[in-house]
């Protein structure tokens, strides 16, 4: 009787103690112990009480199973790149740090299953057999969560070709709009080893919200900033951009900026994007876009008031796996003045296109191009990478444009990436920027637009054609981190600083083209332990140059010194949550300005990108 007891006292303790209990075991334990002893009335009652605890801890068992917090489940299959089912793959899943949760095997069709974890963010790692192993990242597990995984051979890697060029943010922002982009495609990195893995982002799978269809997905972002940063912009700004996934196929996006501190200086955009229905020989989407742009504060002369309005439409096209096309059209007007027959303005259709052909590890790209934005550093889900570039000459608003052609092959070599690019432009209308202040005797009007919220001015300069070229290698380099040489030739304008008093139409004047050359170093990567972001960059021109270097390339960095960094926020202890500090520096040593001065005085400061410092925060959700 005693002994029983004991047994029972022990599987209390081992309850509140958190362990396992084998209660079969243990009941057959209690009655052997009752049944060996004395057998009275008392000592029956006594076994069914003990018995009937048992079986409430049992029970209790099962209901704190049904409502515990580790209700968190992966499935999946594993298949090879043509879609056989694979036996034997070892399967790991991997916290954020990366150790490791369960390990378990696929079955003979190919199935794996990680039952009963802990809700969160996780990878997935497959490897076996000669297969290359393959990492799904940003994968946030909830109930019955289903992850499918494919494995790559070397054969399948040769596969696996550099994308062609496309522009992309300073910023790295994995937040970055998606609508140009189809589906995501792997990236191949290099363990500590020197072994090659494949690395996927499974975010668009998982990132649904728990009872929701994947396929209705939304994500929106809050960014509150200070510092000016460019053309048409205040000292303080305030932007929301949203995302929604309608459904597997369409997409929608949108986003707004406002500048509290400048009177109406706002922009806008929306854009939709539609996939069509994939065949065996490849697959098509449509992308529609629509920016727009206010700005009260900008003006040339007594035309005050500077509107902007641009609709994109475009295809894109892949056929086969190796070929890639892309052709589209933008419709362009913009307006300064408000009033009917006393303002200018400007109306274009500017068409755009690309085919690039992949084979092995090297891509061959053509590519057209008649302008470029008004931010090229702007992040896509935003209007400012969507607007054209607007200046003044003469009274009358002009448009930046032209005919771009290149000429691009890229290959990749282990962890090095090369490009090589030839091309030719005719430019008409380039813009130059200046900074200063210009008095109310200067007749500004006939040559600058100005920008009353940023205190910039732009001006067209004379038209010029030019070709060259743009070389480029960028390799991945220990612990995350990346670096990138270029190099370009071509034509930019040039203008000579003078301090003799002229007047603002004489100062333009003498801006003229002139053969340079461009060198570039950019240095990116990630702080593991912090999470922190980080981006540098130097681009070298010579001294005089106000315009870039190949202005219509893409991936570019900004002239002169520059730094960016985000720094997620951790919150409570539990890791990054959805606030983040950012900080963004450009010609952090104010190079390149050439200072003029005007007939009445004032001062103008020419360069090709203008000093700024912008911090702000982040919210994501």
């Amino acid at each position: 009787m005693t002994e029983g007891c004991a047994v029972l006292g022990e599987i209390l303790y081992r309850k509140i103690a958190g362990a396992q209990v084998d209660y079969p075991r243990a009941v057959k334990s209690i009655l052997q112990k009752f049944v060996a002893a004395e057998f009275t009335g008392a000592k029956l009652a006594a076994v069914c009480s003990t018995l009937a605890i048992l079986g409430c801890l049992g029970s209790a068992q099962a209901a704190f199973a049904g409502t515990a917090i580790f209700n968190a489940s992966v499935a999946g299959v594993v298949r090879d790149a043509n879609g056989t089912p694979q036996m034997g793959i070892v399967v790991e899943l991997l916290r954020a740090d990366s150790t490791q949760v369960a390990r378990v095997f696929t079955d003979g069709k190919g199935n794996y299953s990680i039952p009963s974890v802990l809700p969160g963010q996780y990878a997935l790692k497959a490897m076996g057999g000669s297969f290359i192993p393959t990492l799904k990242q940003n994968l946030r597990l909830r109930a019955n969560t289903v992850v499918n995984l494919t494995l790559s051979s070397l054969y399948d890697l040769m596969q696996f070709t550099p994308l062609p060029l496309r522009a992309r943010a300073h910023s790295e922002d994995d937040w970055a709009w998606t609508l140009r982009s189809a589906e995501s495609r792997p990236l191949l990195r290099w363990q500590d080893d020197g072994s090659p893995i494949l690395v996927w982002d499974g975010s668009a799978e998982t990132s649904a919200e728990s009872g929701r269809s994947s396929q209705n997905k939304r994500k929106m972002r809050v960014l509150a900033s200070v510092g000016t940063k460019h053309f048409g912009s205040g000292s303080q700004q305030v932007s929301m951009a949203i995302q929604q996934r309608s459904s597997a196929r369409r997409k929608i996006a949108m986003s707004a900026e406002a500048s509290p501190a400048a009177s109406g200086v706002a922009d806008a955009m929306v854009g939709f994007r539609q996939e069509m229905a994939s065949s065996g020989l490849g697959s098509s989407s449509v992308q529609t876009l629509a920016a727009v742009m206010l700005d009260p504060e900008a003006g040339a002369g007594t035309q005050q008031g500077l509107q902007t309005a641009s609709l994109r439409s475009w295809e894109s096209l892949q056929l086969l796996g190796a070929l890639e096309a892309e052709a589209g059209s933008d419709q362009v007007l913009a307006r300064v003045g408000e009033g009917t027959g006393t303002g200018s303005e400007v109306f274009a259709a500017l068409p755009f296109g690309s085919v690039t052909l992949h084979h092995g590890q090297s891509a061959l790209e053509y590519r057209l191009a008649s302008a470029r934005s008004a931010d090229s550093e702007a992040n896509e889900s935003m209007a400012g990478a969507w607007l054209p570039i607007l200046s003044e000459r003469n009274g009358d608003l002009e448009l930046e444009h032209g005919l771009h052609q290149e000429l691009g092959w890229s290959t990749s070599a282990g962890p090095a990436e090369m490009h090589l690019i030839i091309y030719g432009d005719n430019i008409e209308n380039p813009m130059i920027e200046a900074s200063g202040r210009l008095s109310a005797s200067e007749d500004a009007g006939q040559w600058m637009l100005v920008d009353g919220a940023s205190g910039l001015l732009r001006a067209a300069g004379p038209n010029y054609s030019t070709g060259g070229m743009l070389a480029s290698v960028e390799s991945r380099l220990p612990g995350h981190n990346l670096i990138k040489l270029s190099y370009a030739s071509g034509d930019a304008l040039v203008m000579q600083a003078s301090l003799k008093p002229e007047d603002v139409g004489t100062i333009l004047q003498g801006a003229h083209a002139r053969r340079a050359q461009m060198y570039s170093v950019v240095l990116s990567g990630t702080v593991e332990a912090t999470g922190t972001r980080w981006r540098a960059s130097y681009r070298w021109q010579p001294q005089a140059t106000v315009t870039e270097v190949a202005p219509f390339a893409v991936d570019a960095s900004e002239p002169y010194m520059n730094v960016y960094i985000r720094q997620p926020i951790r919150m409570y202890g539990q890791g990054p949550g959805g606030l983040e500090v950012r900080v963004d520096l450009r010609n952090l040593l104010a190079e390149g300005y050439q200072p003029f001065l005007t007939s009445d005085g004032s001062r103008l400061y020419f360069a090709q990108a203008q000093r700024s410092a912008c911090g702000g925060l982040a919210f994501t959700f």
